[in-house]
């Protein structure tokens, strides 16, 4: 996804809310041992690197439409305990996973289990990617977006973000934010209208969207608003199953960087990391009955999804050669997520009903399949002054420098040499300069004496 020294928009990064009002997910406790300043220490001189892991694959149930019941649906397959998916018709299949949700399990639940140890990683400058997978009308958008009663993974993990910052006293962060949408194997950018058709390209960090416009937040409101406007140029048609149906992938991304709170960061290496918040199009069988446009944005849609099958297959199969990234223009932008240097959480979303049974059939056997991606989480650091929390911490200390220089130079009785009118008005722009510095593009530092003074 997009780096930070590409294309970053600032333009609306002045807008935060002073007095944010959002609730800190978890008590104090939560996250005094995850993130103490040890966790954000690199492995020293013979000590192991992390331990492979494996994807997090999770299946959701949602229950029965109403439309289901009426037509006499059956149950096709259903949760056998906590990890199990087995078939109503035949016992004998049966998948297992990370952990199996009912119909009646909430969005917070599934955030706990699937995607808080991957937010977590990503404030501590571990890539992450979480999606939703799955058949049109499964619940896929409802698990990522959720509504005002029931938030979605996405508004859960920005809120347990800026949880974060308030708990982890001993360092500074700077978010920001990108949205996107791939609509018929194009990719548009979703906060700027403008940005249509982007280019993907590569350098040694991985993948990224030439042009994408990143905004620097300040505030889970300040995010969520983004977002909301984003949806607004996604888009979504009406089909068999769904009256307002995705018709494209969209992914959201937090871009974390952090380095030690200190009056001084000279030297300070920074952490870097991407969480990627994908909620995927739904794959649609030919019962669809789609005509013109809409079937042209399944056949996109269904065509990324099987290449995404196909790579999920040759990543656990040890004797490929070649892993067909660049097939569509998601798995490119995933081939940095799923190559296995970062966390990623899967999440399944099926509907139990007969007449799904077929499609509900291949989303098991997808996130079986993906279960078996082996992973080494890495701790990303930045150690030189492409990173946009050192420009902005540079540019900060030349003002501070400056300021002082001004107030010699006012309260001293000897004023300093060169002091002109024309100085002292120059001077003084700048200080202004430096007040909008702290509190637009250095807001973050604010969060520490907005909640701990």
């Amino acid at each position: 996804m997009a780096s930070p020294r590409r294309n970053a928009s600032h333009g609306e990064a002045a807008r935060s809310d002073s007095s944010p009002t959002y609730t800190p997910a978890t008590p104090r406790s939560r996250f005094a041992a995850e993130f103490s300043p040890e966790a954000f220490d690199e492995p020293g001189a013979g000590e192991a690197p992390s331990a492979k892991e494996s994807v997090t694959a999770t299946v959701r149930f949602r229950p029965l439409s109403s439309r289901e019941i009426r037509q006499g649906e059956e149950i096709a397959w259903y949760a056998d305990g906590e990890t199990i998916v087995r078939s109503e018709h035949n016992p004998n299949i049966a998948y297992a996973y990370d952990r199996v949700f009912g119909p009646t399990t909430t969005t917070q639940q599934v955030y706990d289990v699937a995607a808080q140890h991957v937010v977590g990683g990503a404030m501590q400058g571990i890539n992450g990617t979480i999606f939703a997978y799955g058949v049109t009308s499964s619940g896929k958008t409802h698990t990522m977006h959720g509504d005002q009663r029931s938030p979605g993974i996405i508004p859960l993990a920005v809120k347990d973000a800026f949880g974060i910052i308030q708990e982890t006293l001993n360092r500074e962060f700077l978010l920001r934010v990108s949205y996107l949408e791939i609509y018929n194997e194009v990719v548009n950018d979703l906060l700027n209208p403008a940005g249509k058709n982007l280019r993907i390209r590569e350098d040694l960090q991985g993948t990224f969207v030439e042009g994408i416009k990143e905004e620097v937040v300040l505030s889970p409101t300040h995010v969520l608003s983004l977002i909301a406007a984003g949806e607004e140029h996604r888009h979504i048609g009406s089909t068999n199953f769904n009256l307002l149906s995705s018709r494209s992938h969209t992914i959201f991304t937090l871009t974390v960087e952090s380095s030690p709170f200190c009056e001084s960061n000279e030297g300070e290496t920074v952490t870097f990391s991407q969480l990627n918040l994908i909620d995927l199009a739904g794959s649609e069988s030919s019962r669809a009955e789609t005509t013109g446009a809409r079937r042209k944005e399944g056949s996109y849609i269904n065509k990324s999804l099987l290449t995404l099958g196909t790579v999920i297959s040759k990543l656990t199969d040890g004797k490929a050669t070649h892993v067909p990234f660049r097939n569509s223009k998601l798995t490119r932008l995933l081939q940095s997520s799923l190559s296995g240097q970062g966390r990623v959480s899967l999440i399944c979303t099926v509907t139990p009903a007969s007449s799904n049974s077929e499609e509900t059939h291949n989303t098991l056997k997808f996130a079986h399949r993906s279960k078996h991606i082996e992973i080494q989480a890495l701790q990303n650091k930045i150690i030189d002054e492409k990173s946009l929390i050192k420009k902005y911490q540079s540019e900060i200390r030349q003002l501070r420098e400056e300021l002082e220089q001004l107030k010699r130079g006012i309260f001293t009785a000897t004023p300093l040499k060169d002091v002109t009118e024309d100085n002292i008005i120059l001077w003084k722009q700048k200080v202004i300069l430096f007040l909008l510095s702290h509190l637009m593009l250095y807001g973050f530092v604010v969060f520490h004496f907005i909640y701990h003074a």
